[in-house]
């Protein structure tokens, strides 16, 4: 969790997970919701923008409160090891005219 408050009336929990994807949940008055965002921007378009037109705010002051705090939450974690490169197993060459392995002397 890397922010929590209210945008409006609705409260909202923000976090970076492991992948570096933005989840946010909030509870509308149907239920609680969740959103797996991939980008910043994704995050701002599919969130807080629905977030905003519910609440009927126009103060962008916590939107750029959320933003900078997932910003610098993507700084600060690691970057993820790189795998190393598995060779794959060799197959067997097959004769140009048939389907078995050429004879070996």
């Amino acid at each position: 969790m890397i922010w929590q408050g209210r945008i409006g009336k609705t409260p909202l929990r923000v976090g970076v997970s492991h992948a570096e994807r933005i989840v946010a949940e909030w509870d509308s008055p149907t239920g609680p919701r969740h959103k797996i965002s991939s980008s910043v921007a994704e995050f701002e378009r599919s969130v807080l923008f629905q977030l905003l037109l519910n609440a009927g705010e126009t103060d962008d002051s916590s939107t750029k409160e959320v933003v900078q705090a997932i910003e610098q939450a993507q700084a600060q974690r690691p970057a993820p090891p790189s795998a190393p490169k598995r060779r794959k197993n060799a197959k067997a060459k097959f004769h140009r005219r048939s389907r078995r392995a050429p004879r070996r002397r």
